[in-house]
């Protein structure tokens, strides 16, 4: 099967080689959005564990990374660190979360999760000191460039803070993966066409998308629970998805088409937790078009198979 789009895996493979399996780690970070220093509440959709792994209690980094690999031997890994900002902490305390990483000979680089305001030149000095000794990639919480879907989601920051982390980031050559969110109450496909329009011209190493998904003890179930926030169904899902990856420039690499969560935290809709099935009709949905990512900026169709 012709592959549609520019997926991690080809990513992988082309960059180093090998399939490549990503680690996700809670290290012990905290957010600005729930310490109290923007907020204590938290983005409306964030769950308790920051959408990191579901650990008690964060485990020392080395311990989450050697059961993992231990789970999965013969393989080779990128630490991802997930739960909460993973940048908001003082530059020792980085240094020391992301060395015990590289303690691992099967590990081939780090991917960061954190938020456009936790980027600032101490950080900066950590990453580039990082980059140094290993394949460093950022992935940077934005969801969408339009300031009142921003507002609504309670994240705290605007797209011009987003926008100078980015350049930043940019600057030293660091990869960064752009995190969107497809559905958010107030946007029309317009809109969601503008931000993929806005991540063609900044052209980011790699992009996820993510449906509106629901989580218990969120602020968006209680939305969600007094009927005041319509989700998509799968099909129109689908079919959004088709057309922005259409519109994307074909070098931008797709890290996620939906998003997914643990299902004893998981509320709605009941469909995105069948992320294979959904991929595949994504797929379907294309080979039906005969379309793949960037045909619509001229891009030729792909010709390596669906790894």
């Amino acid at each position: 099967m012709d592959e549609r789009w520019f997926s991690l895996n080809r990513f992988f493979r082309q960059r180093f080689g090998a399939r490549i399996r990503k680690i996700p780690l809670n290290a012990g970070f905290s957010c600005p959005n729930r310490d109290g220093s923007l907020d204590t509440r938290g983005c409306i959709y964030c769950d308790a564990y920051g959408s990191g792994p579901l650990l008690p209690a964060p485990e020392p980094v080395e311990n989450q990374i050697s059961t993992y690999i231990r789970r999965h031997p013969q393989a080779q890994f990128m630490a991802y660190f997930q739960a909460f900002s993973n940048t908001y902490a003082p530059p020792g305390v980085l240094r020391d979360r992301y060395g015990s990483a590289l303690r691992f000979p099967e590990v081939r680089g780090i991917f960061i999760g954190t938020r456009p305001d936790c980027i600032n030149a101490e950080v900066i000095d950590v990453l580039n000191e990082l980059s140094r000794r290993t394949y460093v990639c950022v992935e940077l919480g934005l969801q969408s460039i339009h300031d009142r879907s921003l507002k609504f989601l309670n994240r705290h920051h605007d797209y011009a803070q987003f926008l100078q982390a980015y350049d930043r980031l940019q600057a030293h050559r660091i990869d960064v993966v752009v995190h969107l969110i497809l559905g958010i109450p107030g946007e029309t496909q317009d809109m969601m066409q503008a931000t993929i329009q806005e991540m063609n011209r900044l052209k980011p190493r790699g992009i996820k998308l993510h449906m509106l998904h629901v989580l218990r003890n969120t602020q968006l179930e209680s939305m969600y629970r007094r009927g005041g926030i319509t989700l998509f169904c799968r099909e129109d899902y689908v079919r959004l998805v088709a057309d922005l990856l259409e519109e994307l420039d074909p070098d931008i690499v797709i890290h996620r088409l939906t998003g997914e969560r643990n299902r004893e935290l998981f509320v709605a809709p009941d469909w995105a937790l069948q992320k294979a099935d959904t991929l595949n009709r994504i797929q379907r949905e294309m080979i039906r078009r005969d379309t793949w990512q960037g045909k619509n900026r001229g891009a030729p169709r792909p010709l390596l198979p669906n790894t």
